[in-house]
């Protein structure tokens, strides 16, 4: 009897694997609720992520299901630092995501890259004709994903046309006086596939404090530098904004 009521208590560590699928499926499901998630994943892989977490859920829902009934000792040994250890790379990542505050990537993400070197190009090509106005574009210019669609569309004769974009205020060598980059990322799947441009920015008025994001108004311009036909823009106005939610561009813009 005694056997008996050994083989049925519950399995502890089928329960604490439970607990940590059940975790991760309220992270996803935290990420979701606080439109977090757009720090870690592209909005166009939502669904499969929803559908991961309803995933893991129910494999917690198992676990707790095989973890209540028989217990049984198939006569193997575990060491007790290795499976804590174990355990440890589980909880840690897991107890991150559900109390720190995602952020999204900043200068410090670019390794030392130079600034210089992320800014934008206009495609060689024929200068705009002179006297002639720029192109209307599709819709209005309210980001950095706008312009650089209307930038596609129109080139270089896109010159003098009001614009506006968002991006982190950055300066570096190769930036001369009022000169600094508005530095953002695209993703095509998560933050790991990141890929960083950056527009050159004329500003006017006081100095912009470098590793913030900025919203700047003005008027689409060239710089030569090097030879290159860099896009600018020649910013009327400059003001510090918070970090917006979906802080990443698109890999197709």
């Amino acid at each position: 009897m005694r056997a008996l009521r050994g083989r049925r208590r519950r399995d502890p560590v089928r329960l604490l694997r439970a607990a940590l699928l059940f975790g991760f499926a309220g992270l996803i499901a935290k990420l979701f609720i606080t439109g977090e998630m757009v720090k870690y994943m592209a909005p166009a892989l939502d669904p499969l992520t929803a559908l991961t977490g309803a995933v893991v859920a129910a494999m917690g829902v198992m676990e707790v299901a095989a973890g209540s009934r028989h217990a049984h000792d198939d006569g193997r040994r575990v060491d007790a630092i290795e499976q804590i250890l174990t355990y440890m790379l589980v909880v840690v990542p897991l107890g991150l995501g559900l109390l720190v505050t995602p952020r999204a990537l900043g200068a410090g993400a670019l390794g030392g890259e130079s600034v210089a070197s992320l800014l934008l190009g206009y495609a060689p090509g024929s200068a705009p004709s002179p006297g002639a106005g720029p192109p209307a574009p599709f819709k209005p210019i309210g980001d950095t994903a706008d312009l650089l669609t209307y930038l596609q569309q129109a080139g270089v004769s896109g010159v003098g046309q009001r614009v506006r974009a968002t991006g982190i205020a950055l300066r570096g060598e190769g930036l001369r006086g009022r000169e600094f980059a508005l530095l953002r990322y695209s993703i095509a799947h998560c933050v790991a596939d990141a890929r960083p441009l950056a527009l050159l920015v004329i500003g006017s008025g006081d100095p912009v404090a470098v590793d913030q994001w900025v919203e700047v108004d003005g008027v689409l311009g060239v710089r030569e530098r090097e030879g290159n036909g860099l896009v600018s823009i020649v910013a009327e106005r400059v003001r510090p904004i918070a970090e917006p939610q979906n802080p990443y561009l698109s890999a197709s813009f």
